[in-house]
């Protein structure tokens, strides 16, 4: 007997799920403070190294690994870019895991601050009794596993997709058909939610996934060219707690 499709709801983390300091002037001093922790860490290893040259390192890493690959399709991973750098110019050879957590201390500075928006746990606790639910989210998995952790919401996910670990970004198809290889559901059972207009709706579409637009004025603005009246299946982010009734409707 042919087992009953799950409705899975797939979500953008940031600027839907939770706020961080975009603003651009924030942004560079914050990073400017992070890389400049993450380098003073080096020392516990025995390396002595300046903000100014890890970043460069950084910078050459990046640049190799995007040889012959298109940045706009796809995503380097932080965490292996680290791990060489430690390896290959300084000898040290750590795990995964640790990088992991040199990378989660160096983003906690780097993104100012972190935090959920309104009605978003009860709203992820109410949805998870009835749908599965998964992560879709262009970030570095190395910092946003301990991130959702961090804000109490990773224990309403079952599945975890980022960019940086499938090497695509989410303007890519790749990156969805990935979404519905690890759920292991087809397009038509899921819908994907997310802020982004262009990558969270217009994407996931083309392949048949329904979707949820969440209006956020941060980033709104962003997006009108790309229609002449708002999507029907939308929510304003001040209404969050008000997806289930549009989940509800969508899937029905």
């Amino acid at each position: 007997m042919p087992r009953e499709p799950k409705k899975v709801i797939l979500f953008d983390v940031y600027q839907t799920l939770t706020d961080i300091d975009i603003n651009d002037e924030n942004k560079k001093r914050n990073q400017a403070n992070a890389w400049e922790h993450l380098a003073k860490s080096f020392g516990e290893y025995g390396v002595k190294i300046k903000s100014a040259e890890l970043i460069e390192l950084n910078k050459n890493q990046q640049e190799n690994f995007y040889i012959g690959k298109d940045k706009k399709i796809q995503h380097h991973n932080f965490c292996k870019i680290l791990g060489k750098i430690l390896n290959n110019n300084f000898g040290v050879e750590l795990p995964e895991e640790k990088v992991c957590s040199l990378i989660y201390e160096y983003h906690k500075i780097a993104r100012g601050y972190a935090r959920l928006y309104p009605d978003v746990a009860e709203t992820l606790a109410r949805l998870k009794e009835k749908y599965i639910l998964a992560v879709a989210s262009y970030t570095q998995g190395c910092f946003t596993k301990s991130e959702l952790i961090e804000l109490g919401i990773e224990k309403f996910f079952s599945y975890f997709v980022y960019t940086s670990d499938i090497g695509f970004h989410k303007a890519s198809p790749k990156f969805y058909e990935q979404c519905l290889e690890v759920t292991g559901e087809k397009a038509e059972n899921c819908v994907m939610v997310g802020d982004n207009y262009d990558v969270d709706i217009l994407i996931p579409q083309k392949l048949g996934l329904k979707t949820v637009w969440v209006k956020n004025p941060l980033t709104a603005h962003q997006y009108t060219h790309l229609f002449e009246q708002e999507p029907k299946d939308m929510i304003n982010l001040a209404e969050f707690a008000k997806l289930p009734e549009v989940i509800e409707r969508i899937f029905n």
